[in-house]
């Protein structure tokens, strides 16, 4: 994953995730999808896009404590068109790289 500063919105971030699907590819999702989302007060929502139109997935997380900012645990949730009703959510951790 990769997240920047919003190119139009300065308090939002955008970016991208790559991912090897290799045989476990998932319908409605692409190796790489867009970010767009917002970090606020220490909470991270991201809105995911396979397709570049509508939204496939959402990531929301929250700042480690004792962390200072470079942790964010949460779970990420598959709202793309095929996903069924009772998708599970799937946890992440994100941890930042040196130098961002």
């Amino acid at each position: 994953m990769r997240l920047e500063k919003h190119a139009e919105f300065s308090e939002s971030v955008a970016g991208s995730v790559t991912r090897e699907l290799g045989a476990a590819r998932v319908e409605g999702h692409a190796p790489r999808a867009q970010l767009a989302g917002d970090l606020e007060n220490g909470f991270l929502t991201l809105d995911e896009s396979s397709n570049g139109i509508s939204i496939t997935g959402t990531w929301n997380g929250e700042m480690v404590k004792e962390s200072c900012g470079k942790k964010f645990m949460g779970t990420w949730k598959d709202t793309s068109d095929n996903a069924p009703p009772d998708t599970p959510d799937v946890p992440f951790t994100l941890e930042k790289l040196p130098g961002w």
